[in-house]
């Protein structure tokens, strides 16, 4: 997800390309820009919201100067932030209302933005190895290592995007799936998940749709789900973390089964070996 950009350039650079009518470059910098918002005067606190032809867009500014009322309260968000909270997939994006070169974001291109295809991920990486991990609950972690079946599917969530996160509760409030603990971890508290390396990215299909059929089809997705789902390929947690669908994908060899326990500390407790096509059980080697 975006990486952070030196806010001492982002400036410099934001206008250049507004100036040069270069949306495709500040699209780009979105990704890693923080952005203030006027904060309403609301108890609770609405979302600043703007009216343009006849839709609704959220309004932010690439720096507190450039608000309409500079000495006004107003807060920052990071852009990954800003779009995990989104409160409606039929909204757009308002960058810098009322100024020079404003910059209108459609509610497709908000989610693509945070959340690109993995196929044109790696395409602009292809060096890059993208791991994914799955929960293991509990009634299914037997028939799995004994089965000797290679292939899952169902919700996948980014390694990278989870590897500050130990404790296996708070792995599941990351997640938005507290809810599911008692499916999912035992008495001794720990929490089993199954990871392998992505490789024929078309099949990971970026969790993109939306509450109803008009959300789905504002930000041009293919899921239709009850909430918690939030429809921008994030997972519905406390936290930024993309999220994938995959349908009957085959493991490669060496994906684990991996043991997190109550103190976040990991153990490998199965590999899976495609050529015999068996869960080989690891029985050596410490917690990490």
């Amino acid at each position: 997800m975006g990486e952070p950009f030196d806010p001492s350039q982002f400036a410099a650079v934001w206008a250049a390309a507004a100036r040069a009518g270069d949306d495709a470059t500040r699209l780009a910098l979105l990704r890693g820009a923080d952005l203030a918002l006027p904060l309403p005067p609301d108890d609770p606190p609405t979302w600043p919201v703007t009216q343009h032809d006849g839709r609704t867009w959220v309004t932010a500014w690439t720096a507190p100067d450039l608000l309409p009322d500079p000495a006004a309260p107003w807060w920052r968000s990071s852009f990954v932030d800003l779009v995990h909270g989104w409160p409606d997939l039929r909204w757009g994006l308002a960058v810098g209302a009322g100024t020079e070169h404003p910059l209108l974001v459609e509610p497709g291109a908000l989610v693509r933005l945070v959340v690109p295809d993995l196929v044109d991920e790696l395409a602009a990486d292809p060096g890059h190895a993208v791991w994914v991990q799955q929960l293991v609950p509990l009634d299914r972690l037997g028939p799995l290592l004994s089965g000797g079946r290679g292939r899952v599917s169902g919700v996948v969530h980014r390694c990278d995007d989870l590897a500050h996160i130990g404790a296996p509760t708070v792995l599941l409030r990351a997640l938005g799936r507290a809810d599911e603990e008692r499916d999912l971890i035992p008495d001794d508290g720990s929490l089993h998940v199954l990871r392998w390396p992505v490789f024929a990215a078309e099949l990971y299909r970026v969790a993109r749709g939306g509450r109803d059929a008009e959300q789905r089809d504002a930000v041009g997705g293919w899921l239709v789900e009850p909430p918690p789902f939030r429809g921008t390929g994030l997972a519905a947690g406390a936290v930024p973390v993309r999220e994938h669908r995959v349908d009957d994908v085959a493991l490669p060899h060496g994906a684990a089964v991996v043991e997190v326990d109550v103190r976040g500390r990991e153990q490998e407790r199965a590999r899976w070996d495609a050529v015999r096509e068996v869960w080989q059980l690891v029985t050596t080697g410490a917690a990490s």
